[in-house]
């Protein structure tokens, strides 16, 4: 815990004093702040102001004005609380791992994400990620302990239910498929434990908190994919968050907001890839030039099934030196150099998964790996995003290359639970 964040604490102060990549990478952040500094000199009494963004940056607004309002406008306050959430991930991670694998499986895994640069970054800046992975692994942690836990009494159980509904709630307020992939592995683990003696109450604690995240997503998918100009009339009206320019491409239907089809997917995705060029080229007069695939269309489920391997690369692994043009970008051939390691690492999981045993517990966390992939290789549009979306999900593989790293060099400790 004091290395993570040590490690965040110090990568906010040295990117306050001197950014260390060009600055659009900071564009979401220096948009939030400039929407927050806004609100916080507006006069208390002035007209009431909307803010055009989706549900997660108004959340993002709101959270940094409370902080300004306190430290004053100052960015740096925002990524210390960041510094702070995003270690206390690391330690739910390492916590949610141990109900799994060998303590010492979970205590590395814990370290290797503590020290990840990308993670170390992202999450000492003010962004969402520190938030969404700590409410995420504290979702996970809760949801296994009240299901899975039988030494502790039933109403102790449901309290733990109680919390991982909350948490995963919360995750769901910036990413919504989020909920629906906890509660599906969550589902996987007490199905597959349903031939070894567990009691009715217990099954029925774990089963009401998938209930309610699979009926709490739909509200919360189209509340994170809704984006409301400033002239909309909404729930979003605050006196807190001011108006800015809205997209300029807005979707014409309700399909583009609900990618559950192979079209609504083509149309969500050359939505957000076509809106985000424009924006890009209207402010910054740039062209991007690491957008995944935007020539993907699909118009039946196998064009899906045919696209998600080399998709699932993408988001995964790319840059990837050879692959990719570098151009001497610094964040590019960093990028490639960690996602060179990520690949061993995923090989190293495929075997230990493979080697390992098939425990309900051990099925459903890859099975959560799995559908998180396939959400981002989908939904995904950019490599930039893709590659903060992923410190996510990519620790799920850790434990598992670990443990066959254990194997291999013949040090003690790698005996899953």
């Amino acid at each position: 815990m004091l290395l993570s964040l040590g490690l965040r604490a110090g990568c906010a102060i040295l990117t306050e004093i001197k950014p260390l990549f060009p600055a659009y990478y900071y564009n979401d952040a220096n948009e939030i702040h400039a929407v927050a500094v806004i609100a916080l000199n507006s006069p208390k009494n002035s007209e009431r102001m909307k803010y055009a963004g989706s549900l997660s940056r108004r959340i993002q607004v709101i959270i940094t004005l409370g902080v300004y309002r306190v430290f004053g406008p100052r960015p740096l306050a925002v990524k210390l609380l960041n510094a702070l959430l995003g270690s206390a991930a690391v330690t739910a991670l390492a916590w949610a791992f141990s109900l799994i694998f060998s303590a010492s499986a979970a205590l590395w895994t814990g370290l290797l994400v503590a020290v990840w640069p990308s993670h170390v970054f992202y999450t000492s800046q003010n962004l969402k990620e520190s938030p969404v992975d700590l409410l995420a692994y504290a979702a996970l942690g809760t949801a296994l302990t009240a299901a899975l836990d039988e030494k502790i009494p039933l109403a102790h159980s449901a309290r733990w239910a109680l919390a991982a509904m909350l948490c995963v709630m919360g995750t769901g307020l910036y990413r919504s498929y989020v909920l629906v992939c906890v509660a599906g592995s969550l589902l996987l683990i007490m199905a597959l434990r349903s031939i070894a003696p567990l009691s009715r109450a217990r099954a029925l604690t774990a089963g009401a908190f998938v209930a309610a995240a699979l009926a709490l997503h739909p509200y919360a998918s189209r509340a994170l994919f809704k984006t409301l100009g400033p002239n909309d009339s909404g729930s979003v009206d605050s006196p807190l968050i001011p108006a800015t320019q809205a997209l300029d491409v807005t979707p014409q239907d309700d399909r583009i907001d609900r990618p559950t089809s192979p079209g609504g997917i083509s149309r969500f995705r050359h939505w957000r890839q076509f809106s985000n060029r424009q924006w890009v080229l209207k402010n910054e007069g740039r062209e991007i030039a690491t957008q995944i695939y935007p020539e993907a269309h699909f118009e039946t489920w196998d064009d899906v099934l045919a696209y998600l391997p080399k998709g699932a690369f993408a988001v995964l692994f790319m840059p990837l030196p050879g692959l990719y043009p570098m151009e001497g970008k610094p964040g590019r051939c960093a990028a490639a150099g960690e996602n060179l390691i990520l690949l061993v690492i995923a090989g190293l999981a495929l075997v230990g998964f493979s080697r390992g045993k098939m425990s309900p517990e051990r099925l459903g966390l890859a099975a959560l790996f799995l559908a998180m992939t396939a959400g981002s290789a989908l939904l995904e549009f950019d490599l930039g995003s893709a590659g903060r979306h992923k410190l996510l999900f990519m620790p799920m593989l850790f434990p598992f290359a670990i443990e066959e790293f254990f194997r291999l060099t013949g040090l003690m400790g790698s005996r899953s639970k």
